[in-house]
């Protein structure tokens, strides 16, 4: 009967794409954190907001090719930093400043445009090491 099941049975639906994202930049954030010192992260702010731009920039690729709207977009982000940084939920009014910072901020447009590059690399060729390039990045300066 399993082999009639896997067969004819049910399949599990496709998940929606907003989940399907989420799931993606989960797997590259944690692939990510192998090549940084989380407790070095915490302690400055400015590293912080380089790798919210690192990581919103492998998520602007990811929702062009999903074709998820902004709306989709600003969600997956606020359940990134919602996790990933502990922001309290009355504080992501503030999420379109930070935007706007990643796109103003000489240092954070950097790190926006090479999420962009590493994230390609790792999604697309494959290239299991590219995610360590944002610990190299973050010792530089």
């Amino acid at each position: 009967m399993p082999l009639f099941d896997r067969l004819f049975g049910k399949r599990p639906p496709k998940p929606a794409p907003v989940d399907a994202v989420r799931q993606i930049i989960e797997r590259f954030t944690t692939a990510t954190h192998a090549g940084v010192d989380a407790e070095d992260i915490g302690r400055y702010p400015h590293k912080q907001r380089k790798v919210m731009a690192f990581h919103f920039g492998a998520l602007e690729y990811l929702t062009k090719e999903y074709s998820l709207d902004e709306t989709g977009e600003l969600a997956v982000f606020v359940m990134f930093i919602d996790r990933y940084f502990n922001l309290p939920v009355t504080e992501t009014g503030s999420i379109s400043e930070l935007l706007e910072s990643f796109a103003s901020n000489v240092d954070e447009q950097e790190y926006l445009e090479a999420g962009i590059d590493v994230f390609r690399r790792w999604h697309e060729q494959n290239e299991r090491r590219a995610p360590l390039q944002l610990g190299e990045m973050l010792q530089r300066k």
